[in-house]
């Protein structure tokens, strides 16, 4: 008399590090000592790390087998606090996660109403590729805005000068009494103080009068002036980062200080930073793609 052939039920649950399921168990039935067929199953963002109770055939008995998943470990989202020249605050920090996972940088502790600039992915997901957020601080915790409708100023007495808008910040040259500037954006300190951005230079005078073309001539053919000064570069920092430029109106030049050319462009405009140098008057000056130059400030890196 034949014997029926005995079966065997074996249980199957796919878990994480913490024990929870990645999916409903899986149950399979077979014959006692024929080959049991295990359903290598992936997901996204994790890996088999280990399996309990593994068994290549069904055996005599039902049980149980486990397979554990951890995380598969993304690259990095690396964190840049920045003054307004893009000068680094702390060394840069690094976020870490499992692909996919959740991530969210912060500022500093205490420099939150300090914050200029926040990149748009301050929030965002781990993926397989290097991330980059920007925090850019104003220690000043100036309001910054577009030139003024009358954008040239005329000086009515002499008029220092400054690398960035902070009194710290003053520079040997002085522009004479009468002198017509083009300004390419506005700051405004909490006590209420303006300053001027003149695209090389920034002056906060106390007497003077905008117009709304050159009076000393035609907007067309207003040009930042030459400049004559002798520089040495003391840091450069090899790029590849897209940025925004800040204002509706730019400078560009072929180099630092030398043959300046000013244009209009649509706000927002998209250019990419190869390089970024630092002259030995603490100017911070960009070189794009294109092999134009520009001062760091008119840039905002996403």
């Amino acid at each position: 008399m034949s014997t029926q052939p005995r079966h065997s039920t074996v249980t199957i649950h796919y878990l994480d590090h913490h024990r929870v399921p990645l999916r409903p168990t899986m149950t399979l039935t077979g014959e006692v000592g024929t080959v049991l067929n295990l359903p290598w199953l992936k997901f996204a963002g994790y890996y088999l790390a280990a399996i309990t109770n593994l068994k290549q055939q069904f055996p005599e008995e039902n049980t149980t087998i486990w397979l554990f998943y951890k995380p598969q470990l993304a690259a990095p989202v690396m964190v840049l606090h920045q003054n307004l020249e893009g000068g680094l605050l702390i060394k840069p920090q690094f976020l870490s996660g499992a692909l996919n996972e959740h991530y969210q940088a912060n500022p500093l502790e205490g420099g939150a109403n300090f914050v200029h600039h926040t990149s748009a992915n301050q929030t965002g997901r781990f993926t397989t590729k290097t991330q980059f957020v920007h925090f850019k601080y104003d220690p000043l915790n100036l309001k910054h805005s577009d030139a003024p409708e009358q954008p040239f100023i005329e000086l009515l007495e002499p008029t220092d000068t400054y690398q960035q808008p902070s009194e710290e910040a003053l520079t040997a040259a002085r522009l004479p009494k009468h002198a017509v500037w083009k300004i390419y954006s506005c700051a405004t300190a909490p006590s209420g103080k303006q300053w001027f951005n003149l695209g090389s230079s920034w002056i906060t005078p106390t007497r003077y009068q905008l117009h709304a073309t050159n009076p000393k001539g035609s907007d067309e053919s207003y040009q930042v002036p030459k400049f004559t000064y002798h520089y040495a570069v003391i840091e450069t920092t090899p790029l590849n980062l897209s940025a925004s430029l800040n204002n509706n109106t730019v400078t560009f030049w072929q180099a630092p200080y030398d043959q300046p050319t000013t244009y209009q462009i649509v706000p927002k405009t998209r250019v990419v930073v190869k390089q970024v140098v630092v002259l030995d008057n603490q100017s911070r000056w960009c070189q794009l793609k294109t092999g134009q130059w520009l001062m760091e400030g008119l840039l905002t890196f996403d």
